[in-house]
């Protein structure tokens, strides 16, 4: 006998990105050795390069890894990742091999190039140093290498479009004009002393001076600079609709395209990698194993705290965040996210008889309209009750059992973003037989 009941909850119908309380969980243990720490999104998934050649991708949603591609060497320069190119270096034989990450191939094998500093990658040439020398290298092209010499400078980063290449220094701007294969040299106004962010029309970055500095590429001129509490060394972004910025006093600054402070965070600790993008939020791993998600559009803050401090740069996929963790001689890859699956519950009676109701609470945690099968078996597998509800949130569940015994109770909800399954174990006793052999008589 029982009694049954589901409701609809009055959540919205989309999930939020994060919604606390978040969980961590280990998704894969990988036994090799990593090649630098970087992680990037590949087949669907997330991958990373080891030590003896190996490229590694895990499914995400088969939760299910294997190797890509066996590398002709093994890799112990950190790979550069940019966009959807790989860059991995054969220091043997001066070789540069370049994965492309969306076709899953590899793009271009460049033998005999003396590479000092990798700059930047696109699908159609690679930029680095040569000693002092800025090479950039049409791959393609019979006569497709560029060269500039420029001693004593110091290059931040790359920026890519169609028709040009941006590459920053600490006092100039180069620009490399794709169809006439030519360098242009711009002045910068105020030396810089992080790598370049580019809208299109105007470049911004860290000065030298304690700045955040916007420069028009148009017109050729400073447009505005925004003094900070410390030097800004990071790339600055564009996110929610402005500029964020992350100085060296560890505090997250979010300007507008006028140059004024909408918000500010202080993070109260050092972090350990750049900030990580999300859909929604930005992720701020930090040295004392507190990841901060920043939700920019409703200015506030979801603290987790980690189980350990991440041996790779983090990296979001979908509405997660995934890093690795060394553990001895094993790299375990972490999901920092909400929790999908099901809460169950019963009363909080410490005896439970035959001839009296149980009753079961069940609730799903981010599963978007579930639907619900139940199911409680005895100690031989029997089915002693089914029951099903659609599109349910919580559920209720009164049963009498009717007769003293092990039962299993297991769950399966099903939302139209993913799975989940429960179960629960109790014990049910004879109110007649409190212990073998000993008897109530009423």
């Amino acid at each position: 006998m029982f009694f049954f009941c589901s409701c609809r909850g009055s959540r919205p119908a989309l999930i939020p990105e994060i919604s606390p309380p978040l969980i961590q969980e280990d998704v894969f243990v990988y036994s090799g050795d990593l090649a630098g720490n970087i992680l990037f999104p590949c087949a669907a998934g997330i991958g990373w390069v080891d030590q003896a050649g190996k490229i590694v991708t895990w499914n995400a949603e088969k939760r299910t890894a294997g190797v890509l591609i066996t590398l002709p060497f093994p890799v112990k320069d950190p790979p550069f990742h940019q966009g959807e190119c790989l860059v991995l270096k054969d220091p043997a034989v001066d070789r540069i091999l370049l994965f492309d990450l969306a076709e899953l191939k590899v793009r271009a094998e460049l033998p005999y190039l003396r590479v000092s500093n990798i700059l930047g990658v696109d699908r159609d040439c690679l930029v680095y140093q040569d000693g002092e020398h800025l090479v950039v290298n049409f791959w393609e092209k019979p006569a497709g290498m560029v060269t500039l010499n420029k001693p004593g400078e110091k290059y931040f980063n790359c920026y890519f479009t169609p028709e040009r290449i941006l590459i920053s220094t600490r006092d100039n701007l180069f620009t490399f004009f794709k169809k006439k294969g030519e360098f242009q040299q711009t002045p910068l106004p105020v030396p810089a002393a992080s790598p370049l962010f580019c809208d299109g029309e105007n470049i911004y970055y860290g000065s030298s001076q304690r700045q955040l500095v916007k420069f028009s590429l148009t017109q050729k001129r400073l447009i505005w600079k925004m003094r900070l509490g410390r030097t800004l060394e990071r790339q600055p972004f564009a996110f929610a609709g402005c500029i964020v910025a992350n100085p060296a006093d560890n505090n997250v600054l979010q300007v507008n395209w006028r140059g004024s402070v909408r918000w500010w965070l202080a993070l109260k600790s050092t972090m350990r990698f750049d900030l990580v993008t999300m859909n929604d939020n930005l992720a701020a791993v930090l040295l004392n194993r507190e990841i901060k998600f920043i939700d920019l559009f409703h200015k506030k803050v979801t603290v987790f705290k980690s189980r350990g401090n991440p041996s790779s740069n983090p990296l979001a996929l979908g509405h997660d965040l995934y890093f690795m963790l060394q553990e001895g001689k094993t790299c375990k890859l972490q999901r920092v996210g909400n929790h999908y699956g099901i809460d169950v519950a019963m009363d909080p009676a410490k005896v439970r008889w035959t001839g009296q109701s149980i009753r079961f609470f069940i609730q799903s945690r981010n599963l978007l309209m579930p639907t619900f099968n139940l199911l409680i078996s005895d100690r031989e597998g029997q089915t002693v009750l089914s029951k099903s509800a659609e599109a349910a949130e919580r559920m209720q569940l009164a049963w009498i059992p009717p007769q003293p015994g092990k039962y299993l109770l297991k769950v399966t909800a099903k939302g139209i973003n993913r799975k989940a399954d429960a179960e629960m174990s109790f014990q049910v006793l004879d109110p007649r037989k409190i212990i073998s052999g000993f008897y109530l008589h009423f």
